[in-house]
């Protein structure tokens, strides 16, 4: 292949909202959380919040990378968005 690929990216383990129907509500959606349920293929990447899909209950989200479309849904459904350093 042509081009230049860069040394320093960040190849993160995306997930949509989705594939978060799993947890109740009230849980707390973290990187340790998404691995026990089985979610990230490489644990060892930062996580991104992706907005595919709906939420309906409250959620503590605290993840690298959040969407605005993702953050938008969490916050109307009653939950909080943190991102992580």
């Amino acid at each position: 292949g042509k081009g230049f690929t860069p040394l320093s990216r960040v190849e993160y383990n995306e997930i949509n909202l989705d594939q978060l129907s799993a947890f109740g509500a009230g849980s707390e959606i973290n990187p340790t959380s998404l691995l026990q349920a089985r979610l990230l293929r490489k644990p060892e990447n930062p996580v991104a919040l992706l907005g595919r899909g709906e939420v309906n209950v409250p959620l503590k989200v605290r993840l690298h990378r959040v969407s605005k479309g993702a953050q938008a849904k969490i916050e109307a459904a009653g939950g909080s968005v943190d991102i992580l350093e």
